[in-house]
């Protein structure tokens, strides 16, 4: 009897074990975390651009013009499939306790491709047209993320700083405060939209007039200053 006893308790921890390591397994494969390039993330490859080292800064560059901004991009137009199988046991699965699955939908994926395109800063220059073609097109998800890229990305003045002015007057929600941070970012060389940004401080909408600020103070210090601000 006890030995019996004793097989079953080892059997049931033995099926503890594998259960665990099961979910262990599909918690790992389910979750998306944070999206990653040769194993390394983002940041890790534009710090390396950035990189005394040659050699270093070389192979970022190529990482991040022929393998990031290209993916990047991909996702900004093309990711648009859910499993709605895998979102229904992701959403079951992190009612128990201790999981906590990170994921999100093809719409969220597309935002975040625009927005990741922005935070590579300059050396996604490249990108600049499929960042307008984004504003111009009709999918919601990049827009806002696209417009703030723009002013990231800090190239091309004379075309994207008329581009984001137009912008402030969008009527997809997000678009126009985007717009003024990406104006914002291009410091003194947006200065002709000042005056627009002037009157946005009388704005109804709060988070239109805290970005307006905000630009207001990294494009035209002084006249923020004389603003009240």
């Amino acid at each position: 009897m006890i030995k019996r006893l004793k097989r079953i308790l080892l059997a049931t921890a033995a099926g503890l074990v594998v259960f665990a390591a099961g979910m262990w397994v599909l918690v790992r494969v389910l979750d998306e975390g944070m999206p990653r390039y040769q194993g390394q993330p983002l940041y890790y490859w534009v710090q390396q651009a950035n990189s005394p080292d040659a050699a270093a800064s070389h192979q970022a560059e190529v990482v991040l013009s022929a393998t990031i901004l290209p993916r990047l991009t991909e996702t900004m137009f093309h990711d648009t499939n859910d499993s709605h199988l895998r979102l229904a046991l992701i959403e079951q699965l992190n009612t128990l306790p201790g999981v906590n699955i990170y994921s999100t939908t093809a719409y969220g994926r597309r935002a975040a491709a625009a927005q990741q395109l922005g935070q590579a800063g300059p050396r996604a220059k490249t990108a600049i047209p499929d960042l307008i073609k984004a504003l111009n097109g009709k999918d919601p998800a990049p827009r806002p993320f696209a417009a703030f890229a723009l002013g990231q990305i800090h190239s091309e003045p004379e075309t994207i700083i008329p581009l984001l002015m137009h912008l402030i007057d969008d009527p997809q929600d997000g678009v126009p405060e985007s717009a003024v941070g990406g104006l914002g970012q291009f410091g003194g060389l947006a200065t002709p939209a000042v005056p627009k940004l002037l009157q946005l401080l009388k704005a109804p909408d709060k988070d239109m007039r805290h970005a307006a600020i905000i630009a207001l103070e990294q494009i035209a210090p002084e006249e923020a200053a004389k603003a009240g601000h």
